[in-house]
């Protein structure tokens, strides 16, 4: 009975955001790239298919916290990249359809992740005080670092300004690797106490992690950043039942948003009015661009060398890098003329078929399912509504930009270590 609601709900879910996609996002949009080539019904009906068909595995029941990470891709990566390349027809269609079938080859191998047991190791001898007494002293050392960079030019600013903020912060930031700071604190600091803090009921930590949310939205305008908050939040409310049905809230929820998005389509996004923001915010930055920018890097490494992943700092040492800029760069110049577009994109674009074309895709498939396993064993041995929140910004990452990128610069690859030598005690007590 619940798989069969899940199921509805994921139906409901494709058929709402291919509504929303031609009446709202391809009008308003169509100068971003948004297309409506009229694709034949035989495709249509095989991106249904095969958007649906992960319905029957997804897990109702949230039992790891990669599981989290594996629906917001599934909804926010899986589900577009399936329609909106079709609509744009950069490409031939038959051609898509390559795509789209290995791209389910790959999402279907990120859930085999789960088949296999998680291990348990023996756990570190580190006292939950020690922990404690480390993770404050670098968050005030971080927080620290930040307010003396950034000093004089700590604004909270709407949307519309955040690219003037973003400008100074550039100047000031200049030689002072204050970017280490800014990692830490957006990926793992901020989110890592606010977890902690809204499953035990903790206001001064989860306050702190608000705080450095805050502090690097005011320094560098990153949207990120202040979205989290209430994404962690809303997160939070989810899994007050510890997860158990996780998969239909999350589903039904998403369905539910996009219907009452989609009873505001008249909003202009350019009127600057809340409802147009949110619409700009939700349908065209979350859910459509993932969808436009797997068909602008499919129909670009089809017509330019694959990079081979020399764009991966290392591998750029033994392999030559083709392009002059980053791949962002590369793509969202040539496909808008705007030199400064940089049109980052989810791990599949990015490392995927740039890195080796459909083979590159299911590559880069194994090694985030490696990376989904070593992040349950880890996080194993603490509270799964902790762990769970504590991935709700690496699941935002993943969504928008290079694996690589996430596991250095987005902080995931400091959360698996961090969660193992944490302490089981420190997960109930702070000093």
């Amino acid at each position: 009975m619940l798989r069969a609601f899940l199921v509805t709900g994921v139906l409901s879910f494709i058929a709402l955001f291919q509504l929303a996609y031609l009446e709202w996002l391809y009008p308003y949009f169509s100068y971003y790239g948004f297309e409506n080539s009229n694709p034949a019904t035989q495709f249509l009906m095989l991106a249904w298919i095969l958007s649906a068909f992960p319905s029957l595995w997804m897990p109702i029941r949230l039992t790891r916290p990669s599981q989290l990470i594996y629906w917001v891709l599934y909804l926010t990566v899986f589900i577009p990249s399936m329609f909106v390349p079709l609509y744009m027809g950069l490409v031939d269609a038959s051609t898509n359809v390559s795509m789209m079938l290995v791209l389910f080859a790959g999402f279907a191998i990120l859930g085999a992740s789960y088949l296999y047991p998680l291990p348990v190791f023996r756990e570190l001898a580190l006292s939950w005080g020690l922990f404690w007494t480390i993770f404050t002293l670098i968050y005030l050392g971080l927080t620290l670092w930040m307010v003396l960079v950034f000093r004089g030019n700590l604004h909270i600013v709407s949307f519309a300004d955040i690219y003037d903020l973003r400008f100074a912060a550039s100047d000031l930031a200049e030689g002072t690797l204050v970017n280490y700071a800014i990692t830490w604190l957006t990926g793992v600091v901020g989110p890592f106490l606010m977890a902690w803090g809204l499953v035990n009921r903790h206001l001064l930590a989860c306050a702190a992690g608000v705080f450095a949310q805050l502090l690097v939205y005011s320094a560098i305008g990153a949207k990120a950043s202040l979205l989290s908050i209430l994404i962690i939040c809303v997160f939070a409310l989810i899994l007050s039942d510890k997860g158990h049905s996780f998969g239909i809230k999350v589903v039904w929820g998403c369905a539910g948003l996009f219907f009452l998005l989609y009873l505001a389509k008249d909003a202009d996004p350019s009127s600057g009015s809340i409802m147009g923001w949110a619409l700009s915010i939700i349908l065209m930055r979350t859910f459509g661009n993932s969808g436009l920018s797997m068909e602008w890097y499919r129909d670009f490494f089809l017509r330019n060398p694959l990079t081979y992943y020399s764009h991966v700092t290392g591998i750029n040492w033994l392999v030559h890098y083709p392009y002059v800029n980053q791949l962002g760069l590369e793509v969202g110049r040539f496909y808008s003329g705007d030199p400064m577009l940089d049109q980052n994109a989810n791990f599949w674009a990015m490392d995927g078929l740039a890195g080796g074309g459909l083979l590159g895709v299911l590559f880069v498939s194994v090694l985030v399912a490696l990376i989904f396993w070593l992040l349950d064993v880890a996080a194993e041995k603490h509270d799964l509504r902790f762990t769970a929140l504590l991935v709700c910004f690496t699941a935002m990452n993943l969504a928008n930009i290079s694996l690589f990128t996430t596991l250095l610069s987005g902080g995931f690859g400091f959360l698996m270590p961090i969660l193992y030598i944490m302490p089981t005690k420190a997960a109930s007590r702070l000093p």
